[in-house]
């Protein structure tokens, strides 16, 4: 376990001294520093883990001081010490960045308590980072090895089933076609969750924010509808698109935000009942633009509603569990959403149908929104 380091930045020597005398009966490690540019230097030079700063100063008071911390090192626990305690000076510090302060004069279990308080906060900073640190690198790594431990194969072997179901190696009987094929259709999910898995985890919201700009609603719902024009036909679900006349223009990423509202057609489709239909509607809300994609399907049980933008959950109703999926599609869609700056939520009643709503910010401009309004430059 290393030292703790404190330094301690004041004109008063006797002050200085005193924190020094006091710490170093704890074991701490302290510096001194008479005033805020040789305070800073310090910081420089050998960065404590906290500092100890007067509020006043002649050459450069403690809030230029703790605010200079903190733009050099934000993980620099800093403390103010002062003679002038008031609710203004205390919320001034802290907006710079300075963890707590201590009124004058403080008896040396005040000290104590305020010192050790910052040092368990630097401490749990630093867990938390290396746990951040680690886990960020098991993702890395797992990732790796999805992609080439398992999904390399998965894919050869769905090569394999192909060649066999096609004859080539030999005609098949009914039941072995049979058995092919479901075995098939597992090794598909298996493949789609694998693939979802590495889209949410590759996926970084600040690339979405570098592509967003202006976007005609007409060209995103088009767009996310034909890769779905076959979608239910053979179930005779119809999906339609309706849009208020004169939408303002989003502030998005066509291809992501696309992605999601094919994800929500696709579900509202797949889960919804044979003959059943499914609506896409877009509304102007002022600063944002709400798209909503409605269905007549099962429905979502309220209790159920709280958990699925989770990773990974599905409904327990069994006729939504018979129908595919791997429990990441909203997740993802979520995920995109939020980096647009947007929201997504769903109203659902049991047994009458669902309705998930994306709102996303409007952008600035004028761009008509039609089947011809094209996304601007």
């Amino acid at each position: 376990m290393t030292t703790p380091k404190v330094l301690v930045i004041d004109d008063e020597e006797i002050a200085r001294i005193s924190c020094q005398r006091v710490l170093k009966r704890e074991g701490i490690e302290v510096r001194l520093a008479a005033g805020g540019r040789e305070g800073l230097e310090m910081v420089v030079k050998n960065p404590p883990d906290l500092a100890l700063v007067d509020l006043k100063m002649p050459e450069m008071d403690g809030v230029e001081v703790v605010r200079r911390i903190q733009a050099h090192d934000p993980n620099i626990v800093s403390i103010i010490i002062t003679g002038y305690a008031t609710i203004e000076s205390a919320v001034a510090v802290m907006k710079q960045g300075a963890y707590d302060y201590l009124p004058k004069p403080f008896t040396p279990d005040e000290l104590l308590i305020v010192v050790k308080r910052g040092l368990e906060k630097r401490r749990l900073d630093r867990e938390s980072r290396a746990l951040r640190e680690e886990k960020e690198a098991m993702e890395r790594n797992f990732v790796t090895m999805v992609t080439h431990q398992l999904r390399s194969p998965l894919s050869a072997i769905m090569q394999y089933f192909e060649v066999m179901l096609g004859n080539i190696g030999g005609e098949l009987t009914d039941n072995q076609r049979e058995m092919l094929e479901r075995a098939q259709q597992r090794l598909q999910g298996l493949l789609d969750l694998i693939n979802d898995w590495l889209d949410m985890s590759r996926m970084q919201p600040g690339d979405i924010v570098s592509r967003l700009r202006p976007i005609a609603v007409a060209e995103c719902v088009e767009a996310a509808l034909a890769a779905l024009e076959h979608a239910g036909r053979d179930r005779g679900i119809t999906v339609s698109s309706e849009l208020t006349p004169n939408l303002p223009p989003i502030h998005a990423d066509l291809q992501s935000l696309k992605e999601v509202l094919a994800n929500l057609v696709a579900n509202a489709v797949n889960y919804n009942r044979d003959g059943g239909q499914v609506r896409v509607r877009a509304r102007d809300l002022g600063q944002q633009v709400a798209i909503d994609v409605e269905d007549t399907g099962y429905g979502i049980d309220a209790k159920e509603i709280p958990f699925i933008f989770d990773q990974f959950y599905r409904g327990k109703d069994k006729d939504a569990r018979r129908r595919p999926g791997t429990g990441l599609g909203l997740a993802i869609a979520q995920k995109i959403v939020r980096a647009h700056g947007g929201t997504i939520s769903v109203s659902s009643e049991l047994g009458r149908g669902s309705t998930f709503t994306v709102e996303i910010p409007a952008a600035s401009g004028d761009v008509k929104a039609g089947r011809d309004a094209q996304a601007l430059p």
